[in-house]
């Protein structure tokens, strides 16, 4: 009888051993809780990030398009006062040959 009454505690340990890892498999729900919470907020964390850096390309992006235009006024304006500048002297060149033209004839 000592044996079964060693035999039936060592089973009654062992089942209440087995039932305190399942209860503490259990528990492991908060720490899963706990390791989605850090993961969302890492998420969360990533999605900030990605929405900074796209707000810095577009604003980047814009100040490149305003430089653009800046230059293409800028280089009109360029093109414009060459051009004025070749047509003066096409009239000065007109104009003297108008006077020689004018010189010529008695």
């Amino acid at each position: 009888m000592n044996v079964r009454r060693k035999v039936g505690t060592a089973l009654a340990i062992l089942a209440v051993t087995g039932l305190g890892g399942f209860a503490v498999g259990c528990g492991d729900d908060s720490s899963s809780d706990e390791a989605q919470k850090a993961i969302d907020k890492l998420n969360k964390q990533a999605e900030d990030l990605q929405n900074q850096a796209q707000e810095a390309i577009d604003k980047a992006n814009k100040q490149a398009e305003d430089l653009q235009d800046e230059a293409k006024k800028q280089l009109d304006k360029v093109d414009a006062s060459e051009a004025q500048k070749q047509i003066d002297e096409a009239q000065k060149q007109m104009d003297e040959i108008q006077k020689q033209i004018e010189g010529a004839n008695p």
